[in-house]
């Protein structure tokens, strides 16, 4: 079966659409791409446990970038009743970045009030077994749902999702004013080192990421409780034409620039490892 465009081009708005969501998807791959290849290629920074949750979110964010070509390009709908869909694989990746986030602010908030226990507890293979469990966790999820009929799996996963959102949602947002205000006031007062510049970066850097994600995610969770709980929901014929989903598909870019644009040590580690190989393969 052939699956038609998401749009009919009958219109310039149809063509700005369909260029706009090739340009998300190619920015996507490209930019979370190199992020992965980065900090994979880079011992000092795939030894560190930010870094790790970097890295989680990067991979989920380049697959949601290939996933983009299909779900963006053509008139597919992952919500319930799903049309073309990709049986809640591709909105898993985005349901990764979400709880990596959240980890990864927990860590940070761990890191700072008490850094000698974290040093003790948490290591480089409970970081890596976080990220593992976070991934096994999303898409053993997706099994049920798909094994469950379309109607039970709507109010399954309305229920889940309003319920877990909501949750984390408020989590995060407290978790980041405590982490600006450690931040602001405590990591000022302590004695200036590498260390602690090291840290007020780090927490600086994941108070922005989860900052410019609860802006771009709160539109889709506002509208989620909306059609959970009222007879108010915005829909969209597709995924491609829905704005709430192209502005939450925009997190899968922003993290990553913000990630290389304030992090000193991974903008170097992308110009040297990505960009320095990507000018030799062309001089060949």
């Amino acid at each position: 079966m052939t699956v038609p465009l998401a749009v009919d081009f009958d219109s310039p708005g149809d063509f700005a659409i369909f260029i706009l969501n090739i340009l998300i998807a190619t920015t996507t791959v490209i930019v979370a791409g190199s992020v992965v290849i980065a900090i994979l290629c880079t011992k000092s920074l795939r030894t560190e446990n930010r870094f790790i949750f970097m890295l989680n979110t990067s991979i989920s964010d380049t697959l949601s970038g290939l996933t983009w070509c299909y779900t963006g390009i053509f008139d597919v709908r992952e919500a319930y009743p799903m049309k073309n869909g990709t049986y809640s694989i591709a909105p898993a990746l985005l349901g990764v970045n979400f709880v990596t986030i959240l980890a990864a602010q927990v860590d940070r908030f761990f890191a700072v009030r008490s850094p000698f226990r974290y040093h003790r507890l948490i290591t480089l293979p409970v970081t890596i077994a976080v990220c593992v469990y976070i991934w096994v966790h999303n898409y053993a999820l997706v099994i049920v749902l798909n094994f469950l009929t379309s109607a039970l799996a709507a109010k399954v996963n309305a229920g889940l999702t309003v319920t877990a959102n909501i949750s984390c949602i408020f989590i995060m947002i407290g978790l980041n004013i405590k982490l600006y205000l450690i931040a602001k006031y405590q990591l000022d007062r302590d004695p200036q080192n590498p260390e602690v510049e090291s840290r007020k970066a780090s927490v600086q850097l994941i108070v922005v990421v989860a900052a410019c994600f609860l802006i771009l995610w709160s539109p889709g969770l506002i509208n989620t409780c909306l059609c959970s709980f009222t007879t108010v929901c915005f829909t969209a014929r597709n995924a491609a034409v829905n704005p709430i989903t192209i502005l939450i598909r925009g997190n899968t870019i922003a993290t990553p620039i913000l990630y290389i644009v304030c992090s000193p040590a991974l903008k170097g580690a992308v110009l040297t490892t990505v960009f320095k190989h990507c000018r030799k393969f062309k001089k060949r």
